[in-house]
């Protein structure tokens, strides 16, 4: 009897150790377990919440941001410039208004003017020794002297006249024709272009003029109508 009762009192007290020392296992285990989860949990929550801060959806603009590079922007036209640029008439020539364009003329000849322009009062014409209108203008020259045109242009004819000898006549600008009498020695021909300056021939005796003193004849013509040259090419 002694002996089945200290053996049951050493097995009430082993079953009691042994389950505590269970438990502290237990513990141990389930402590190790959660600390382990933890990390784990903290590893997979951290990408997800950086994924959705990167993806975050914006319910004020119902889309989502997904956080891309910014990219510049292009600076938009504005519609009064656009509409301006489409309402705009493309044209590969540019165009010119001749009323804004300044053409540059100069004297065929250095000398006194002997005669002026006049279609209303009668000059003396010394050669017919009567009063006659004056169409052009005489210039004082000798005979070989140089003569140059007076502004740039196209020669539109070389003719040789009785009344005035070979005549050179230059279509200049701006509807302005001009006409030589008497030339000779000609250093042009018939569709040549000019530039102002260029010398186009010598002067020579005007037949119904010969009797005046040497001289270069001109006459101008603005549209077809007879114009005085000084004041047309804005030489007086």
């Amino acid at each position: 009897m002694k002996y089945s009762e200290s053996y049951s009192g050493r097995g009430k007290k082993l079953g009691t150790g042994f389950y505590i020392l269970i438990a502290c296992c237990l513990l141990i285990i389930g402590g190790a377990a959660w600390f382990a989860l933890s990390n784990y949990a903290d590893n997979q929550v951290t990408p997800k919440t950086e994924s959705n801060q990167n993806n975050s959806y914006n319910e004020d603009n119902n889309s989502y941001n997904n956080n891309t590079p910014d990219v510049p922007s292009v600076p938009e036209v504005s519609e009064n410039v656009a509409q301006s640029v489409e309402k705009e008439p493309y044209s590969s020539e540019e165009t010119t208004d001749d009323s804004t364009v300044s053409y540059s003329f100069t004297m065929p000849v250095e000398g006194e003017i002997l005669k002026d322009f006049s279609l209303s009062e009668l000059q003396f014409s010394a050669t017919y020794g009567d009063m006659r209108i004056h169409s052009g203008v005489d210039i004082a020259c000798k005979n070989g002297t140089a003569v140059s045109a007076c502004g740039n242009g196209v020669v539109k004819s070389v003719e040789n006249d009785a009344s005035m000898g070979t005549t050179v006549t230059l279509e200049l600008s701006n509807g302005i024709t001009v006409k030589y009498s008497t030339l000779d020695d000609l250093k042009v021909r018939n569709g040549d272009n000019v530039k102002v300056g260029d010398i186009i021939g010598n002067v020579a005796s005007v037949p119904a003029e010969c009797n005046d003193k040497e001289h270069l004849h001109i006459e101008a013509f603005k549209n077809g109508k007879s114009v005085s040259f000084l004041d047309e090419l804005g030489l007086k």
